[in-house]
């Protein structure tokens, strides 16, 4: 019964994550195409940034509500709202500020106002969306929340489109971007008004939320940091259009991380409502690698071919930088899913050192190699620091006490 519900619900969110990838692999070649590689380094260095202030924002509460709401004791929704409410106002003072370091130091295009203000509407837009996101996941709705994401991406694809037809600019492309993941947080708000009952009691558990939010904060902003770090790295060392080079090379290459990511949120809520074992952990993670492996190698070979016929001949740059990304994409599996079963079973400050290591391995890579090797330097910095985060992952995990010692079957109502 417990594989049963394990594999539908796996495969149920792999479905819908696979979708949001693709769906986002074919915006990311509309904006290449649109932008062009400089702008389009430019777009890349909204997301990425805007993304990182986000996280840094929400101080871990996205992911310390995972932890704790499936245990319904010491934090409930509406303690998740308000310390969620309590926290635009320093995100807002930090995206400003980041739009004039950035502007002076990184791309002048975000000093201009359009481009200014179009980035602080995303990073508002998208903290509200991880949050709600989470929410979803924390009340064991883990497909659902896999399922508005990757109608987000679908969204995102329409004005992408509607705005490569109409008048292609940086600004109206962040726009676009901002205006899907606002989709995303009201469809999201609508899910949870259906499966949840009206809560009536008081906000319950802000500040545990965010003193252990604030703990996995190495963990959950670390990892942002490490998957975005490259492009922000890049972009401080080399040039705007060997970023735009390395986010088409990024794209595709983010599809070995689909199934990593549907297993670690199954299993994130699993272990921390208690039904899946340290066993279960290692099983799930030697099937993982039997897909991923053959996959990266048929991508590979292919890699030339594709990246000629998807983004264009002035793309061709992107080919080496892509195959060392799929070599990074395995290196990082196993911390995709054990770094959220260490947060799911309390070892916040373990999961925080992963994210941390990761975060000073990059950022030290990066200044070694990208100065003399460009975009191919980001890409083996990144697979120097997600080889070293998923190997000290395994070793806490597998060291600490099982998780559970029995597997039940979850609780009714998660999907």
């Amino acid at each position: 019964m417990f594989r049963r519900i394990m594999r539908g619900r796996v495969f149920g969110t792999a479905g819908w994550t696979i979708l949001s990838v693709a769906v986002s692999a074919v915006t990311g070649i509309f904006t290449a195409r649109s932008l062009g590689p400089a702008e389009r380094g430019s777009l890349a260095l909204v997301v990425s940034i805007a993304g990182i202030c986000a996280l840094v924002g929400a101080l871990g509460t996205n992911v310390a509500v995972r932890r704790h709401l499936p245990q319904r004791q010491s934090v409930n929704r509406a303690g998740y709202y308000r310390a969620t409410i309590l926290l635009v106002g320093p995100l807002g003072i930090v995206l400003l500020a980041v739009v004039y370091a950035v502007a002076a130091y990184i791309d002048p295009d975000f000093g201009k106002p359009a481009v200014g203000i179009a980035f602080a509407g995303y990073g508002i837009a998208y903290y509200f969306s991880n949050q709600a996101l989470d929410l979803l996941n924390a009340l064991g709705q883990v497909r659902t929340s896999a399922m508005v994401n990757a109608i987000g991406t679908l969204l995102c694809f329409g004005m992408v489109v509607a705005v490569a037809l109409f008048k292609p600019s940086l600004a109206l492309m962040v726009w676009a971007y901002t205006l899907s993941v606002v989709g995303q947080v009201v469809i999201s708000a609508l899910i949870v008004r259906r499966v949840t009952d009206r809560e009536r009691s008081r906000p319950r558990g802000v500040r545990i939320l965010i003193r252990d939010g604030s703990r996995l904060l190495g963990f959950n902003v670390g990892q942002s940091i490490v998957y975005q770090g490259d492009t922000v790295m890049l972009g401080a060392l080399s040039t705007r259009f060997e970023v735009g080079v390395y986010a088409v090379a990024v794209t595709p290459a983010a599809v070995l991380r689909i199934p990593a990511t549907a297993l670690g949120q199954v299993l994130f809520h699993d272990v921390a409502s208690g039904v899946a074992t340290r066993r279960t952990v290692a099983k799930r993670l030697s099937v993982l690698f039997a897909v991923l492996v053959p996959t990266a190698l048929v991508i590979w070979v292919l890699a030339g071919w594709l990246i000629a016929l998807v983004y264009g001949p002035e793309y061709a740059s992107a080919v080496e930088p892509f195959r060392i990304l799929l070599i990074a994409e395995i290196l990082l599996s196993p911390f995709i899913v054990v770094g959220r079963t260490l947060a799911g079973v309390g070892k916040t400050w373990g999961a925080s050192t992963c994210g941390l290591t990761g975060v000073v391995l990059l950022f030290a890579a990066c200044f070694v190699f990208v100065p003399t090797f460009g975009a191919i330097g980001a890409a083996v910095a990144s697979a120097v620091a997600y080889g070293a985060m998923s190997a000290l992952a395994v070793i806490l995990f597998f060291r600490s006490p099982t998780v559970a010692t029995r597997v039940v079957v979850p609780n009714v109502g998660a999907d």
